[in-house]
């Protein structure tokens, strides 16, 4: 469970290709500025797509460390010949200068961000929820993280299909679908400049990041795995009722007395 007090946030780590203007991944994580957080989610990211960019441009925050590690050994390990002199590995620059990915968090804000502000807000101003009282964080996100992640996700499949708007001055595509400039470089002037990394790789990668800092799940879970089963029972025992976020905090009330029942046993 987590401890009394604590009140919830939900923190979204992303990725961005500045020449493409894709976004390949961008989730909601617990915690975004620990290093082994963002290590691990690091690595889902290249499962996802199945490489590494040649180089990578990141804040100059905490949270780098193990992130910087892995593009290092994986671009010197399968892609020797590549000179760190003429392409750097890494870009570190202060995050109000990153602005491929600040940028973007203003669109997310105006499209996405206020409508699902709305929704979580319901939960405070009728008093459904308390984060003075443990399970009620845990069963927050166990509820609302899904559905917050999936539209995460809306959002992020319709930037990737979205047409960008067109910029004569631009030395890079412009007017273009980021999803067919990332996929099709070759359509717009440009080439592929991933670093294919074998998921035999990213699996040792990932050994070593848990034996050194701890499993995936225990830096990017949101609650222990015995509440995760409690709340499933419970959710079951009730029905299953439709979960959706116009429903969620109905859900919410409908979960909260049983599990309250069993903690109290």
């Amino acid at each position: 469970m987590l401890k009394k007090g604590i009140h919830i946030g939900l923190p979204i780590y992303g990725y961005k290709d500045k020449w493409s203007d894709e976004i390949p991944l961008m989730n909601f994580v617990p915690n975004s500025r620990t290093a082994a957080a963002i290590g691990h989610l690091f690595l889902d990211f290249i499962e996802f797509t199945g490489g590494i960019p040649i180089q990578m441009t990141m804040d100059k925050g905490s949270e780098i460390g193990w992130q910087y590690v892995i593009q290092d050994t994986f671009r010197a390990t399968f892609a020797p010949d590549i000179d760190p002199e003429v392409y750097a590995i890494c870009r570190l620059i202060k995050s109000v200068h990153n602005t491929i990915i600040e940028a973007f968090w203003r669109w997310l804000k105006e499209k996405l961000g206020r409508n699902l502000k709305e929704f979580i807000l319901i939960g405070k101003t009728e008093r459904i929820f308390s984060a003075d009282i443990d399970f009620h964080v845990s069963l927050f996100y166990w509820i609302f993280i899904p559905l917050l992640q999936a539209k995460l996700d809306e959002f992020r499949l319709w930037w990737n299909h979205h047409r960008v708007r067109t910029q004569q001055e631009k030395n890079m595509p412009s007017g273009h679908v980021p999803a067919d400039a990332f996929t099709h470089p070759e359509n717009y002037g440009g080439i592929d400049c991933r670093i294919a990394v074998p998921q035999a790789a990213v699996d040792d990668m990932r050994q070593m990041l848990t034996d050194e800092v701890g499993s995936r799940e225990s830096h990017l879970s949101w609650y222990d795995l015995e509440f995760a089963e409690l709340a499933a029972q419970v959710y079951s025992h009730i029905g299953k009722p439709r979960l959706s976020l116009e429903t969620a905090w109905d859900v919410f009330q409908q979960m909260v007395q049983p599990i309250a029942d069993v903690i109290e046993l």
